[in-house]
């Protein structure tokens, strides 16, 4: 049995998280309307399971280490009806989450690549 290549296993996390990505603009895009609670606590669970935060650029000021399992805690909170939080300060939350996990996910496969790129190269 052969070994997937880290690449190809760092690729394959990569459209995992792009999928995660999708689902939150999906929840983002449905909360001036219809929220679909099962979405939001599978949102929830895959964004718990995360692991290490996603790293934040230098110059962010609008999250910390820990938001990751507080975005899940209160994404799950506000499905049952007891967040403190409205839904327009987790849509915001979502946002941030959102665009900090895609600039995360381009910066490593454009990184990804230029490995590749210098490995076949040589």
């Amino acid at each position: 049995m052969m070994t997937p290549s880290p690449f190809k296993s760092l690729q394959e996390r990569y459209g995992e998280l792009l999928q995660l990505c999708d689902s939150v603009e999906a929840i983002i895009d449905s909360i001036a309307g219809r929220i679909d609670p099962n979405l939001c606590l599978a949102t929830a669970a895959k964004i718990s399971k995360l692991g290490a935060p996603v790293a934040a650029p230098p110059h962010s000021r609008t999250t910390s280490p820990d938001r990751q399992p507080l975005l899940a805690a209160a994404l799950r909170s506000a499905v049952a009806g007891r967040s403190v939080h409205s839904w327009s300060a987790i849509d915001a939350m979502l946002r941030v989450f959102l665009d900090e996990l895609r600039r995360h996910v381009a910066a490593e496969q454009a990184l990804l690549q230029a490995m590749e790129g210098a490995k076949t190269a040589h």
